[in-house]
């Protein structure tokens, strides 16, 4: 577990919210944009109208992508309570 300053566990903190946020509207954007891309084409995959299946499928992959890349390069292992504890500890 990293040990990071007040400071550094905010901005980390940030870093993570934005990077996910970031991710979800990548997520969002595959989704509704091919559904209306694909709509009404006439194609079908699968049994099901291509929007369906490209937007519900590919919206799965990329989330799934997206933790993994997110879990290896932007989340980091560091207890946020430490410096409370640490505090009231001190008090007593």
């Amino acid at each position: 577990m990293e040990k990071f300053s007040k400071e550094e566990k905010h901005a980390q903190c940030i870093r993570e919210i934005k990077a996910t946020l970031t991710a979800a509207a990548i997520c969002c954007i595959w989704h509704i944009g091919t559904a209306f891309i694909l709509n009404g084409k006439g194609i079908y995959f699968l049994g099901m109208p291509a929007w369906f299946s490209v937007s519900t499928a590919g919206t799965i992959v990329l989330s799934i992508v997206s933790v993994i890349i997110l879990v290896k390069k932007v989340f980091r292992d560091f207890d946020y309570e430490e410096e409370a504890a640490e505090t009231s500890e001190g008090e007593n």
